[in-house]
């Protein structure tokens, strides 16, 4: 038990000793000297010139925002523009595809009409020289008759 008491009072030592240990640093605490005036003062200043620019920051960051959005929203809107046009330049391809073959169908029928009025011109041709001279051949025939009945 002497022991137990011996523990005690070291114990009760030590808590007096942090005592004391805690107490002069308070009173050093104490005596420290206030704040400076001037220096709260800049310290102020300073903190209300970083709430100021940090609200400025803030509403700089709002505007690029709803520009962002802006400029989001136009080129949604120029995708869509661009995706129409397309489809309207796509149309427009397949209707001059179309309108080539006819063309192309278009040329060969008038080639081959072009032919057939050829062959045709030909034949009326040979069909006129064949007149003129059955005619000449019948005006002959006309006027051996002529002279004979006369």
């Amino acid at each position: 038990m002497y022991d137990q008491l011996k523990k005690l009072e070291k114990m009760i030592l030590d808590i007096k000793e942090q005592y004391h240990s805690v107490s002069s640093e308070l009173d050093q605490l104490k005596q420290q000297p206030t704040a400076d005036p001037k220096e709260m003062a800049a310290l102020k200043s300073k903190l209300d010139n970083s709430v100021t620019e940090h609200n400025t920051s803030k509403k700089q960051l709002s505007d690029l925002d709803k520009r962002y959005q802006n400029l989001a929203e136009a080129h949604h809107m120029i995708g869509e523009e661009q995706d129409k046009l397309q489809q309207q330049l796509t149309d427009l391809e397949q209707q001059n595809r179309k309108l080539q073959e006819q063309n192309e169908e278009l040329q060969q029928q008038n080639d081959e009409i072009r032919q057939q009025n050829s062959a045709l011109h030909e034949k009326n041709q040979l069909a006129a020289e064949r007149t003129q001279v059955v005619l000449q051949r019948l005006t002959r025939i006309d006027q051996a008759e002529a002279s004979e009945d006369s």
